[in-house]
């Protein structure tokens, strides 16, 4: 089991709230808009590589957008960030 250091507790929340299938476009701009602040402002992201925002901010489908989801994963795992379940 994970000895979690942190919570991000809107993360999984803001992910839901854009998970729309029936609507590619509009779940992918969405989550762009939503989840870019969040990241940009919540101090546990502070680390995040630049990187790893921008692929997100460029992401246009669902394919690009959940590979640079899966970066985020990878980061929390490796930072030891706790982020809940989803809604």
């Amino acid at each position: 089991m994970t000895d979690w250091k942190f919570k991000d507790r809107k993360f999984k929340k803001i992910l839901a709230r854009h998970n729309d299938p029936d609507d590619e476009l509009q779940s992918v701009t969405g989550t762009i808009t939503e989840l870019v602040p969040h990241l940009k402002t919540c101090p546990v992201w502070r680390p995040l590589p630049k990187a790893v925002i921008a692929s997100i901010e460029k992401a246009t489908t669902f394919h690009s957008l959940n590979r640079a989801i899966d970066s985020l994963y990878d980061f929390a795992d490796d930072n030891k960030i706790w982020l809940g379940f989803i809604p």
